[in-house]
This record gives structure tokens, sequence and C-alpha cells, in this order.
């Protein structure tokens, strides 16, 4: 953003690396929803408030989740090669339904989650964890980023939805460029592709999986809603899961009080995190509603019917947090906006946590005298209008050998679903395995 200029402009490097500072200036020339743009041509607005938010969500009369109404690109006024159309045009998935066809495709989803061991999904997630950092922590060094953040929720996720490894390496690329507004025609078509074909697996194997369960649900979801929806989920869960514990790991390498609490145990790693989700958190500005009719506005500006509205959870929860330091920042607060409000309220959040803290707890345990590699000011952001996450996050360490455990990571095909209705235990790779998945992603990426 440039002074005088009348957008917080949410594409620009100069944005991302002190978003806080926009925000606050914004707010102070409008109030509680500021004007944005997106990438250049495509404006918008975004709610930076904590109260406004929570109200303009519970709010579904006035606010509407279909991108179908968004005006501009109805009038032809958007850029067909829009960068971000690929996370803002429609989709028939829970995000994009309001009323009663939102509560049909909430509930398949939910039913379909509700179905999955949580305690087998948390150990599973630990024995990942540790495999993924046995394969450098012999170097001394690694980008925790690339390494081992990014292929943390993707292992999980293909567990959970059986999803292969290739399918897995190439969603989740796909997907990044989707959240960075890279060439998202290109992107989206890459996903849809990866999907079907996991659903067609499914058609012929059915197995203990979120993908199966969906398909066979009574909702009687079709086709195109299940690939719509598979590519929400695993799309939910993999990009944002990485980029908070890249983000809380930022935090732990540069600010000596905040590691100084971990290390004394004088915060749990789940309080840590929900520091992060009220400070720093994966998401800037997504999802999006639209004004079923114009609102006014407290500065006697309004939003136009059918003006995209980003919710800003992270400048709505950093400012509660730097407001009520004390309260925002106590433990055991999860009064965050991180993981939405109201009927779109992100079901899958106990996972993304779990799978969070995990990866953060292991990290630190296995390699206690970790340490960033560059200067903190050396840290660039990726540019995305929607989401917080570095480009890399560089560190070294003392040298470790691995661990002596061979532990389970990789995710074949499900085998046919039995009446326990549980992931096959029996998947078991040894490490070389691992390494081989490992390079083959780098070269994708």
């Amino acid at each position: 953003m440039t002074d005088g200029c009348p957008y917080a402009e949410l594409y620009t490097p100069e944005f991302h690396r002190d978003p806080h500072r926009v925000y606050q200036r914004m707010r102070e020339a409008h109030g509680p929803v500021i004007p944005a743009m997106l990438e250049p041509g495509v404006r918008g607005w975004m709610a930076v408030d904590y109260t406004t938010i929570i109200a303009w969500c519970r709010d579904t009369g006035t606010f509407s989740r279909d991108s179908r109404r968004w005006r501009d690109w109805r009038e032809g006024l958007v850029p067909e090669q829009a960068g971000v159309l690929g996370m803002m045009e429609y989709r028939p998935n829970v995000l994009y339904a309001d009323g009663a066809e939102h509560q049909r495709l909430r509930r398949a989803v939910t039913d379909s989650l509700g179905r999955l061991d949580a305690a087998d999904i948390g150990s599973y997630t630990a024995a990942v964890a540790e495999s993924l950092i046995d394969a450098f922590c012999e170097r001394g060094e690694a980008d925790i980023l690339d390494e081992y953040a990014r292929l943390l929720p993707l292992l999980v996720m293909n567990r959970m939805f059986g999803f292969d490894e290739e399918s897995g390496r190439r969603f989740m690329t796909a997907l990044a460029d989707m959240m960075d507004a890279v060439d998202s025609e290109r992107a989206n078509a890459e996903l849809e592709r990866v999907v079907s074909a996991v659903i067609a697996r499914k058609r012929k194997e059915p197995g203990a999986d979120v993908t199966t369960w969906l398909m066979e649900h009574r909702a009687g979801l079709s086709d195109e809603e299940v690939l719509q929806h598979l590519v929400l989920i695993v799309g939910a869960g993999n990009e944002p899961t990485a980029n908070l514990i890249g983000n809380a790991m930022r935090l732990v390498l540069t600010d000596s009080s905040f590691s100084d609490e971990i290390a004394g145990a004088r915060i749990a790693i789940a309080d840590a995190v929900d520091h992060v989700l009220w400070r720093d958190p994966p998401l800037i500005g997504y999802p999006v509603m639209y004004p079923t009719a114009d609102v006014p506005l407290r500065n006697g500006g309004v939003v136009p019917e059918g003006s995209p509205v980003l919710l800003g959870f992270a400048a709505a929860n950093h400012a509660v947090a730097q407001e009520n330091a004390q309260s925002a920042d106590g433990a055991a607060n999860r009064a965050h906006l991180a993981f939405g409000v109201g009927p779109h309220r992100c079901p899958a959040q106990d996972f993304a946590l779990m799978i969070a803290t995990t990866g953060i707890k292991t990290l630190l345990h296995r390699l206690p005298a970790l340490r960033l590699a560059v200067d903190p000011d050396e840290l660039e952001w990726r540019t995305s209008p929607f989401s917080r996450s570095l480009t890399t996050l560089p560190v070294s360490f003392t040298p470790q050998a691995p661990s002596q455990e061979e532990t389970p990571w990789k995710q074949p095909p499900s085998p046919p679903e039995t009446s326990t209705s549980r992931p096959d235990d029996s998947a078991r790779s040894v490490r070389s395995s691992l390494s081989a998945f490992l390079a083959m992603f780098r070269r994708g990426r």
C-alpha cells in the first residue's frame, strides 16, 4: 500500500512485511471495514473488527457465501485470468452454500469427518513427524517449511482421505499456487484432475476414508459435489495447517521470551498455538461473503450489494490481542476467530490443531537446539491476499541421530471398509520409502 492509496493492497510485499501496520492505518481512516485491492484491478472490502466479523457471519440474511453474487464478476469488470478466481469462483460445496443447502452439505462433511478415529490419526501424525525429522536430522540444517511443515499435514491428509503419495503431492503443489493467485486456472484444473482420479479409484475400491464416506453419505452428493468438497476439505486441512506450524516456529525462533516460556514449560504447546492464532494466524482474508443488499457503515460509507467482503480474521484477532494482552494471550483462551464463526465455522479444527500441535511439539523435542539460520529480517512472506505464510524457514541445529523406530507414513489405496470403519493399520514403510517421496516432492515443486 502506498501513501494516499484508498485501498489496502493485499498482494504487495510491502503489505506482507507488516500487515498489522496497514490494518491499523486503514482502520483509523475507514473504521471496522476497509477497502481492499486483492490484486491489480480486483476490488473488495475486508472486515477487520472482531465484533463486526462475528455479527456479519451470523447474519445469514444480509450476507451470502455464494460468489455468484459477486457484482463486478457478473458485470465483466474482473479479468478472466485474475489470479484470485481460483479461490473465489463458485463451487458446489459447503463453503459457497447458504440455508438448507448449506445444512445438507455440512452434515455430509461433519458426519464423514466424525467417523475418523482421532486416536489413530494422532498416533499416525506423531509417527509421520518423527520420520520427516529423521530425513534431515543428521545434516544439522533444514528448511523446516519445505521439509517438514508442508509435508506433515499432506501425509496425514493422504491417510484420512485415501490419497496416494503422488496425488497428495500434486494436490498440495496446485493448492499453493491457487492460494498465491499464481495461474489459478491451471492450478484449479490440476486440483480437479487429481481429485477426479481419486474418486474414480474409490468407486472401484471403497475404503475406510473420508472420500468413500462422502460418496456413500445419505445426503446423496453428486460426483461434482464430492469432488468440490474434497478440494475444499483437503485444501483447508493442508495449506493453513502447514502455515500455522511455520508461523508458530518463526515465533519460537525469533521471540526469545516466547521460546523461553515453552522451554521452561510455563506455556503448553497447545496454548502456544493459540497465541499464534491470536497474533499471526495462517489465514488473513478468507473466506469471502457477499452482501445481499447495500450495507451502511459507521463512517457514512456503504458496502454495495454483491461486493466481496474478505473476513480479516488476522486483523481482528491481533487487534483484540493487543487491546487485551493479559486475557487474549492467557492460557486456554480459545475465543479467537482463526477457525471462523457462525454456521460456517471450520468443522475440522480439532484435527488441524492436533496436527499442528503434534508437529511443533515433536520438532522441539527432537531438535532442542534449533535456531534460525538467517537474520529474521531476511525472512520473506508469500504475497497471497488470503494467507499468511513464509516462503522459507531455514534453520540450523546440532546434528542428531535418526530415531530407531520404523514408522508408518505412506497411505496406499485404502482397503475395503470393514465394520470397524478404521483406517488400515497395516500400512508401514521403511525410511527409504520416505526419502524417495521427499525427492519426488521436491522435483514436483
